[in-house]
């Protein structure tokens, strides 16, 4: 199974416990009954309005944009349901010790924010602040779904500088 409703990494992956793992689990199962849903539902209309010969009227394109938006609504729901659980159910009660602030309060932009900062700060060489990234196993799971972009950010400067 392709796991899209979120973005997480597989060393991101590899932090969750089995709970966790079986609500994303869950999770991307709803998505993707919701996505054969619309899918079918488009198919039946697409039928309907040839059968009438009205499809070529615009009607098609408005219920194709309509079943999209709704889909949309879904996912969201889905996804902000499934990032909230992961956000309050990762993380270990006095176990986390980072040189920078961890809060789970914060919302994970804020989190995010403060990882970055911290980095640049500290490492002035683009290659070393990426590995000391890489080997942070508290930013894996305090960063949720801003873990990525993080990484993609810091490789990217050692791509840049070399």
């Amino acid at each position: 199974m392709n796991i899209d409703i979120i973005t997480f990494t597989n060393e991101q992956y590899a932090t969750l416990n089995e709970a966790q793992l079986k609500e994303v689990y869950e999770a991307q199962e709803k998505k993707n009954r919701l996505s054969w849903k619309r899918d079918e539902e488009m198919e039946k209309e697409k039928y309907r309005l040839v059968k009438n010969g009205t499809f070529v009227s615009g009607i098609w394109s408005a219920y194709c944009a309509q079943k999209q938006a709704e889909y949309e609504r879904e996912v969201d729901i889905l996804r902000e349901a499934l990032l909230f659980y992961l956000r309050y159910s990762v993380r270990v009660d006095g176990g986390d010790s980072a040189p920078y602030l961890v809060d789970y309060a914060l919302e994970e932009t804020e989190r995010a924010r403060i990882v970055k900062e911290y980095y640049d700060t500290t490492y002035t060489d683009a290659k070393e602040r990426f590995t000391a990234f890489k080997e942070d196993l508290v930013a894996v799971r305090y960063l949720g779904e801003m873990y990525a972009p993080i990484w993609d950010y810091f490789y990217l400067q050692t791509t840049a500088s070399a």
